[in-house]
């Protein structure tokens, strides 16, 4: 009977988990980390004399409920312009040289808080620096919640909500030299994998002022890549930023569209 007994007493004990025992190695969630860069440039000679170079940077790591990310951009180029608009660069023209065509700087550093696996409140601040748009610099923190609706193996759908806080310098002869926006923010952002290594993207923010409601910014970034190695790819993309009340004497439209190789370190 003793023997019975004693069978009972260990069979529970297997069954039964103790407090302090720790997890088994896999169900302890591991960290994540991304690293990948851009570059892409063109250069011309001859009846037309100008180059451009466009760089970009992105990383983020991820442990636990905590995710942090930063991004930074280049994207500067110089020309020989054509003074008169004749259609044609002559000797005093050329005789000048380059100018400068296009200068942009930005850096952005994002922290996301998860409170189930595909929610998260997230702050974010970020700068940039673009005298052709008529800014000397633009910053801007943000505080906002984040879902990630779908997200499977060939289809990511991610939205956001949010609140933007930005401060305008701007440069010289703009008058008014600087301001403060306080705008919604609202985003969609889609990745949708159409083949082998092949896949593509699209990227909208919509920023609405809440003092002026006729401020009103829309940011659209869409992409096409294509996987070459487990290490390399290549994209073709194309950026575009509206801002219905730009900066005084600026266009309202800015785009680029760039064939960029992409490396992915980690």
């Amino acid at each position: 009977m003793w023997l019975w007994s004693l069978w009972a007493v260990v069979a529970v004990a297997e069954e039964s988990e103790f407090a302090g025992t720790e997890a088994p190695a896999d169900a302890v969630e591991e960290s994540e980390t991304n690293l990948s860069a851009e570059l892409s440039g063109t250069q011309a000679s001859g009846n037309s004399v100008f180059y451009t170079v466009n760089g970009a940077v992105s990383a983020s790591h991820k442990w636990g409920k905590n995710k942090v990310a930063g991004v930074g951009s280049i994207n500067v180029g110089k020309a020989v312009a054509d003074g008169d608009g004749d259609g044609q660069l002559n000797g005093a023209e050329r005789q000048l040289g380059l100018v400068e065509s296009a200068r942009r700087y930005e850096a952005e550093g994002r922290y996301d808080r998860f409170f189930s696996e595909r929610d998260s409140l997230y702050v974010l601040a970020g700068a940039f620096f673009d005298p052709f748009a008529g800014y000397d610099l633009r910053s801007h923190e943000q505080l906002g919640y984040s879902r990630i609706v779908v997200d499977q193996e060939e289809t990511k759908f991610v939205g956001e909500i949010g609140v933007d806080v930005a401060q305008e310098n701007y440069v010289d002869g703009v008058s008014p030299n600087q301001a403060t926006v306080v705008a919604a923010r609202g985003m969609m952002s889609i990745e949708q994998k159409i083949g082998d290594g092949v896949s593509i993207g699209d990227t909208v923010e919509v920023y609405e002022s809440l003092l002026d409601t006729s401020d009103l910014r829309v940011l659209n970034n869409a992409a096409l890549t294509v996987e070459m190695s487990t290490t390399f790819s290549l994209k073709l993309s194309h950026a575009l930023i509206w801002d219905n009340v730009p900066v005084e004497g600026f266009q309202p439209l800015d785009q680029t569209t760039m064939a960029t190789l992409v490396a992915s370190i980690l």
